[in-house]
Parts: structure tokens; C-alpha cells; sequence
């Protein structure tokens, strides 16, 4: 693992190695995040992964369900990202099972992934997709989960903050890239720092805006930047009827 992370975050860490398996037939097909993505750019519309979570370290706390949630956001939403994270979001393995049960959509499993464990738990409760972080993982850690997701068919996003985390991430050519505006670290949101490295990252590689975006005007200006999806969180689970608002369908009701 990389050096010098906060305790909250080595917590977690140490939590996700001693977290079991979960070993059970995939009851779903896979579904391509990456397809559905390129296909909305193709006629500009915005691409958005709504967030599901319980709370997060920031303070959010939040009392809808994931059933009431998933039949609002479904309807606009690319995908569905759903925090499986026990100790600080509250998230379970049990909650991506029942999305996996509603939904046709893809659906990003959203944790601090360290082992193959649980990219494999991932795919056997119905997951797409998984992310892997770039600022927790080494060079070494980040390609041997890539290659391991991979094989399995899943589709990966590579996320990163700072530039580093970026030259890091390059190493294996991903398709998806992450830019996350929150620094885990600190739990500050810098727009200003995702428009930088954003900007840095290769034209033919998807590029997902995370964390910050609350407004239709900011989703524009980033697509005008070279994003192509937004997983947007703590704005769609306190209000998620935002997300017509965000894909332009405002007579909505």
C-alpha cells in the first residue's frame, strides 16, 4: 500500500483484507458502463453514475432507501454506483446484491478495493464494474487488481487526484480514468485541482468527473474540458430528482 495515509483510510484498509469473500453464482450479465458512456456522448448528453451511500466521512448522512433511490435515479442515470464500505459509508456487500436484483443498468461497485478478494466478490454479487484508487495502491498492487478485473470481465476505473496518481495510473493504459475532486486525505473538494489533471489525461481514455458536481453549468463546463461521465454522490442522494436537471429533462414530474 502506499505510504502516509490517514488513519481513517489505513482502517479501512486493514478492514477489506480480513473482510471474507462472498462466493455465490452470478445471477446477472455483465453490462458495459464504457458502451453506455460513449454512447450518450455520441448525441452530447451528459453521462451520469448516480451514487448510492449511507453516509461518508464528510458528514453526509442519509435516510432514503436504496429502493427508493434506484427508482428515481434509474430513469436518467448511465449507471449506478453503489458503496459497499462498512466501517465509514455504511455501505454492505448486500446492498449491491439487491441493486444487482432491480437493475438492468451497469453497476459500479464503489470501494477501497486492496485484494483480489474482493474484485472477486464483486463479480460474483453482480457488479460491472470496480474502482481502484490510485493514491492507496502501488504500481505493482494497482496492476496485478487491473489485470485480475480484467480477466474476469469486469470494467475498470482507474481513480486518481494529484498528477502523480495519474503518471501512476498511465502505466497501464486504462480505458476508464477517474479524476476524484476530493482529496481522501483531507476530505477537501478542489474543482480547480480536477480541471488540472483532467486536462492531463489522454484524449482516448474515458475520463469520469467524481466528487463536488453540483450544478448543470459545472457538468457543461467539464464536458467542454473532454469529460465524458460524472459519478456524482452527495448531490443526487440528498435530492435525486437532480438528475433530470443534470441530463436536461426538465419537465419531469
Amino acid at each position: 500500500m502506499s505510504a502516509n495515509l490517514v488513519d481513517w483510510i489505513n482502517r479501512v484498509i486493514e478492514h477489506n483484507l480480513r473482510r471474507p469473500a462472498i462466493r455465490m453464482e452470478r445471477l446477472r450479465p455483465l453490462h458495459s458502463l464504457s458502451k453506455n458512456i460513449e454512447m450518450l456522448n455520441a448525441v452530447r448528453k451528459p453521462a451520469i453514475i448516480a451514487e448510492y451511500k449511507r453516509k461518508s466521512p464528510s458528514g453526509l448522512t442519509s435516510n432514503i432507501s436504496l429502493y427508493d433511490y434506484i427508482n428515481i435515479v434509474k430513469w436518467g442515470a448511465t449507471g449506478i454506483s453503489i458503496l459497499t464500505e462498512e466501517l465509514f459509508f455504511g455501505g454492505s456487500y448486500k446492498d449491491l446484491i439487491s441493486a444487482a436484483s432491480m437493475l438492468s443498468l451497469p453497476i459500479l461497485m464503489k470501494d477501497f478495493i486492496v485484494c483480489e478478494k474482493q474484485v472477486e466478490t464483486a463479480y460474483n454479487i453482480g457488479a460491472d464494474a470496480i474502482l481502484l484508487i490510485s493514491t492507496i495502491l502501488t504500481e505493482k498492487e494497482l496492476e496485478k487488481l487491473y489485470e485480475y478485473a480484467k480477466n474476469l470481465g469486469l470494467e475498470v476505473i482507474v481513480e486518481v487526484h494529484e498528477e502523480s496518481d495519474l503518471e501512476k495510473a498511465l502505466t497501464l493504459e486504462p480505458r476508464i480514468i477517474g479524476i476524484n475532486s476530493r482529496n481522501l486525505k483531507t476530505l477537501e473538494v478542489s474543482i480547480d485541482k480536477a480541471r488540472r489533471v483532467l486536462g492531463k489525461v489522454p484524449r482516448k481514455s474515458i475520463k469520469i468527473v467524481e466528487s463536488g458536481i453540483k450544478t448543470l453549468e459545472e457538468i457543461q463546463e467539464f464536458m467542454k474540458r473532454g469529460a465524458n461521465a460524472f459519478l456524482i454522490g452527495t448531490t443526487l442522494i440528498t435530492n435525486p430528482l437532480k438528475i433530470f436537471e443534470f441530463i436536461g429533462d426538465l419537465n419531469y414530474s
